[in-house]
């Protein structure tokens, strides 16, 4: 076969179709690159909804913490806050969402079903009332949702608060009462009760305790732990700081922190005047219904201005002084000395301590095995 003398041309045929060829390739390259970017990009931003969802099974629990469903009433009120949630993430990171809420937490109570439990979406309260219930976590971010539900149990404690007890104090007593009025009496249907005085008593001479109040019972050595066992206080104090009741002085406690639940008040450093606490049911604070505990660790508690009436127990690491028309309708428990004055001071009430022994929800924890990833 003869040859071509003239070959020039060839190297520049060859030349274009490398240029051609790295240029096709350089072109996928752009494509895959844009590809990948954009589903890392998606994969990001499903992983924050994600994230969303799970905080607010954790706000969830939080909320059912602070007051268990158990009536319808509860369970209406039971909710978490979009607003208030949305605060806690930095809107350059999580974007609103383009279509739905940012966050939508819901609760169901359970089926009773032990083996295989499911959820009854006819009740966002405890309707069985057997300590379980759902919650279901939907969040979004930007394009992406994600949605996550779990069953959760309540861990509850029995305060074992004994009944019985108007006051105790590991100091003096002194009363001054007015008239025939007494200082230390009874709500019915109560129609006796002690004070434990381990200090010695004295009073003005009037009619200072209540028929059916009995001083120091003969024989009885009943002593502090008994009444109010220390791992209880413990206890009350540990559910005070979860919830976010516990407080540096008397002058820290927002209003709003007398009404909500749990009613549970600690105060750190300094006295409490009972005429600075504003009342949470109609003229009294809390009520015989729905009573609550006041725990004061370093300070005394006093009454000063116009009458004030509290029903729960009143827990004082050092001493009382109730003078005027101040009223605690329940237990006090003062470790210091106890200054009564004026008309009627203190009320054993059994209503009030009955309710108080209601089991105290400490922790609203995750059922293992019932976490699911649903679809949005």
């Amino acid at each position: 076969m003869a040859r071509l003398k003239n070959e020039r041309g060839a190297t520049l045929i060859l030349i274009i179709g490398v240029v051609a060829a790295l240029a096709i390739l350089a072109a996928a390259m752009a494509v895959l690159t844009v590809n990948v970017q954009h589903n890392t990009s998606t994969t990001r931003t499903q992983g924050k909804a994600f994230n969303v969802a799970e905080a607010g099974l954790d706000a969830g629990q939080a909320a059912m913490w602070v007051s268990w469903p158990a009536d319808a009433t509860a369970g209406s009120a039971l909710s978490v806050d979009p607003t208030t949630f949305k605060q806690q993430f930095t809107s350059t990171e999580f974007p609103a969402p383009t279509t739905g809420q940012f966050i939508d937490v819901k609760f169901y109570d359970d089926d009773g079903n032990t083996v295989n439990p499911g959820m009854n979406t006819a009740y966002n309260y405890d309707y069985n009332n057997n300590g379980y219930m759902w919650i279901v976590s939907r969040g979004a971010t930007g394009s992406r949702a994600a949605k996550v539900q779990a069953m959760v149990k309540k861990i509850t404690y029995d305060l074992r608060i004994r009944a019985g007890v108007a006051l105790y104090t590991d100091g003096s007593l002194t009363t001054k009462g007015t008239g025939n009025q007494p200082v230390v009496g009874l709500d019915p249907p109560a129609v006796a009760a002690s004070a434990y005085v381990r200090g010695g008593w004295s009073g003005n001479g009037n009619t200072e305790m209540e028929g059916g109040i009995s001083i120091n019972p003969p024989g009885d050595t009943t002593q502090l732990t008994d009444v109010f066992p220390d791992e209880v206080l413990t206890s009350l104090i540990d559910t005070a700081i979860g919830a976010g009741k516990y407080y540096p002085s008397q002058a820290d406690i927002p209003s709003s922190a007398w009404s909500t639940q749990p009613r549970i008040i600690v105060v750190e450093q300094g006295g409490v005047d009972a005429n600075g606490i504003p009342d949470t049911d109609g003229s009294s604070v809390w009520s015989e219904g729905d009573p609550g505990i006041l725990i004061v660790l370093s300070g005394d508690m006093d009454q000063t201005g116009s009458k004030k009436t509290i029903y729960g127990i009143v827990y004082l690491m050092n001493g009382l002084l109730l003078r005027g028309n101040a009223e605690i309708h329940g237990l006090c428990i003062a470790k210091g000395s106890a200054d009564l004055r004026g008309t009627r001071a203190i009320n054993y009430n059994a209503n009030v301590i009955a309710n108080l022994n209601r089991p105290v929800v400490l922790s609203v924890k995750q059922v293992p095995n019932t976490w699911r990833e649903l679809h949005p």
